[in-house]
């Protein structure tokens, strides 16, 4: 039995039926009613015939159903300072979560086999990363997240940690110093700005939606009610704990230097 992608919906309005498509965008349907119902039926009932009415819905993008986790993507090895939500988040969207220590090294990633490495760490992104860029070359996933204070940055996973490092650095114009110096942590005196059980849980979830979009391949496109979407290989997203606010911000890997 066919069914409408989700998000979709068919309804009655004031002059007809109406179709809402994933987007969120609004269509009258210029349909008879008999057609509309066999459409109707086709999508509710398995016994019901297919009307030749339902392939217009089919070939323009209203069918199927919710993509799931590719098989050959579900193992996901996680750095995550020995806390849980990342994990149960990925089993939850489908991955099979494989918890690394927290010092696992390039190597330690590789035995795992993994189709991606997903790290989060409690504090400023450790410089260490930089060692995990190579799993690009292994065609590897690598998702990043850290926390900055208050603040939570989810890197892109199509671009490397040494390219986002040097492009927020860059960015930071004349207060690179103080960013680079805040990054190295030292002799820091901080307030209570450790995150609590439900801005995790939002965290996790966050990662979570971005390493199933990268696993299905699924491309994000903007519409009426969300304009300024951002593919999330190329996107860094902070999210400030405090407000729920997400900012997302374009980052392009760094050229290679001309010798």
């Amino acid at each position: 039995m066919e069914t409408l992608k989700p998000g979709t919906a068919l309804f009655t309005g004031p002059s007809g039926a109406v179709l809402r498509d994933a987007a969120g965008e609004l269509f009258a349907i210029a349909l008879s009613d008999e057609a509309i119902g066999g459409v109707r039926a086709a999508l509710t009932r398995a016994d019901a015939p297919v009307p030749p009415e339902l392939a217009a819905f089919d070939h323009a993008g209203h069918l199927g159903p919710r993509p799931t986790w590719p098989v050959g993507r579900r193992t996901v090895a996680v750095l995550s300072d020995h806390r849980p939500e990342i994990s149960d988040a990925l089993r939850r969207a489908g991955a099979k979560p494989v918890v690394l220590p927290p010092d696992a090294d390039l190597d330690a990633v590789l035995d795992a086999r993994p189709a991606a490495l997903c790290a989060w760490h409690d504090g400023p992104a450790p410089e260490r990363w930089v060692e995990f860029d190579a799993l690009a070359g292994h065609g590897i996933g690598w998702q990043r997240i850290s926390r900055e204070g208050r603040h939570v940055l989810l890197e892109p996973i199509g671009v490397s940690h040494r390219d986002v490092r040097a492009r927020r650095l860059a960015a930071a114009g004349s207060g690179h110093r103080h960013l680079a110096a805040y990054w190295a942590g030292e002799h820091a005196v901080l307030g209570d700005e450790t995150p609590d059980p439900a801005e995790l849980l939002l965290v996790a979830a966050l990662a979570a939606k971005d390493l199933a979009r990268w696993a299905t391949g699924v491309p994000a496109s903007g519409n009426s009610l969300t304009p300024d979407v951002v593919p999330a290989h190329r996107r860094l997203r902070v999210l400030d704990l405090d407000t729920g606010a997400i900012a997302d911000h374009p980052v392009l890997p760094v050229p290679a230097s001309a010798p």
